[in-house]
């Protein structure tokens, strides 16, 4: 049972979720930031590790004691190119140093599912993008070979609508031009997969 999870990316749109949603369910909440006040008034609810994922010492620091992983980790304008797969290479040394096994990660559409079933306009974006997704990708690769017992979550678009509390999930489904999930519908998803042995070791979307 998670009683403690560590959310990286805490402080991001869908982070922000991540925290409310895991606040929700009873969960005792850490969050690594390099921007604590960023956290708005979760900042008092939650145990904070001010720190870098691209910071090995400090990811540690947060990892220890947790019972699982959420990891919403993606770039900002000033992030360096590879900081999903440098930062996903130090969480997952991190987890396998502590024995913290259970892994939730986001990362995309684009990104793994399986190209007979994206829509004509995801194929076209994953093309013209193929440069700037090599960092997704290295990081999805580190993940697949982890012996953790990893989930990755690949949403289409992203929304910022009111949540609808259904969705469809699985490592087959259709992801047309669009497939969109809020992010909030997103955050609940990643939280109910914690406690879910259905999607462990497999990679799945999740959309409307």
């Amino acid at each position: 049972m998670s009683k403690r999870v560590l959310i990286i990316g805490a402080t991001g749109r869908t982070g922000l979720h991540l925290v409310e949603q895991a606040l929700a369910q009873g969960l005792s909440v850490t969050a690594l930031a390099r921007h604590p006040e960023a956290l708005g008034d979760f900042q008092h609810r939650v145990t904070v590790v001010p720190g870098d994922i691209l910071d090995p010492a400090a990811v540690t620091q947060a990892v220890a004691g947790s019972d699982a992983v959420l990891c919403a980790l993606g770039p900002h304008r000033d992030s360096p190119s590879t900081l999903c797969a440098q930062g996903t290479r130090n969480l997952l040394r991190a987890m396998e140093s502590h024995g913290v096994r259970r892994l939730v990660c986001i990362t995309g559409a684009m990104i793994g599912h399986p190209p007979k079933r994206l829509g004509w306009l995801y194929q076209v974006m994953r093309s013209s993008l193929r440069d700037m997704l090599q960092d997704r990708l290295q990081q999805e690769q580190l993940i697949l070979a982890s012996p953790l017992d990893w989930t990755l979550v690949r949403p289409p678009r992203l929304s910022e609508g009111r949540p609808r509390g259904i969705w469809r999930a699985g490592e087959d489904i259709f992801i047309g031009a669009l497939a969109h999930i809020s992010r909030a519908d997103l955050a609940h998803f990643l939280v109910q997969q914690l406690e879910n042995p259905a999607f462990i070791r497999r990679a799945v979307a999740v959309a409307y």
